[in-house]
């Protein structure tokens, strides 16, 4: 396969006001577009029997996430203990030039830290903190010397 466009990632959320917002600030994304999807696609593609609403927000390395918010709320999915407890996308990296705003920018906007501090705040050469959004997905901000 030779690829045409950025890879995009789809991610079912409950408030997309309240996501788009947090993606926007928190990883100064840019919302691309807006679409409303209707039932007959929406059930053809698999992706719920009823329609939905497609946000695509782009991060500033190019990629793309579409925010994917169906006419009925989906269900939060559990949250394991360990990111790698269960098949599926695990987390996302982010690479950042300055991790400790980065993780305090996305705990100010409701972000919870879920692994170490320290790991973000060690002198070695790369430091890194894994976090998850308002809605449980879970996230690294990765910094290198």
């Amino acid at each position: 396969m030779k690829q045409s466009a950025p890879l995009e990632i789809g991610i079912p959320v409950m408030d997309l006001d309240r996501m788009v917002a947090f993606y926007c600030d928190v990883f100064s994304c840019e919302e691309l577009r807006r679409a409303e999807i209707p039932s007959e696609l929406s059930q053809a593609i698999g992706v719920t029997p009823e329609g939905y609403t497609n946000v695509w927000l782009q991060f500033p390395g190019g990629e793309v996430v579409k925010l994917v918010r169906p006419l009925t709320a989906p269900e939060p999915r559990a949250t394991p203990a360990y990111s790698a407890a269960q098949t599926g996308i695990a987390y996302f990296t982010l690479y950042c030039e300055d991790i400790a705003e980065a993780v305090a920018k996305a705990e100010e906007a409701g972000a919870e830290l879920v692994s170490e501090r320290a790991l973000s705040e060690n002198p070695g050469p790369v430091q890194l903190a894994f976090l998850r959004d308002p809605e449980g997905n879970v996230f690294e901000f990765v910094q290198s010397q």
